[in-house]
């Protein structure tokens, strides 16, 4: 029963990472849980076993009716005006980069650079 011999046991049950990512299991309880009683115990149908129900079409439908319409259109608004914001900026940009040119006046030849 050695750390290969577990992680080798883990990559084949995808559900045992589900336990640790949701915080009921740790790694450490679950090498312990493998140490005790091997990989062929009845102590591993609890945490085996896929238990995510599928979402139905009437569970679908409940989430739906009980979104806050006018929250979805302020944050619609909202973005709306920050992406109008962000045309602004660029489209003002786009303006000032046009090259301003001052007039050249050429230095007489006998004169260096600080004289």
């Amino acid at each position: 029963m050695s750390l290969e011999n577990f992680k080798v046991f883990v990559r084949d049950k995808p559900t045992l990472v589900e336990w640790v990512k949701s915080g009921d299991m740790s790694w450490q309880d679950f090498y312990n849980l493998y140490q005790l009683y091997g990989p062929n115990n009845s102590i591993w149908n609890k945490y085996l076993i896929n238990n995510s129900n599928p979402i139905t079409l009437k569970d679908l439908i409940d989430n739906i009716r009980n979104i806050d319409m006018t929250e979805v259109q302020n944050s619609i608004s909202s973005l709306q005006k920050g992406i109008g914001y962000i045309q602004e900026l660029i489209n003002s940009k786009e303006g000032d980069n046009t090259v301003k040119r001052t007039s050249y006046e050429s230095r007489p030849l006998y004169r260096y650079f600080d004289d």
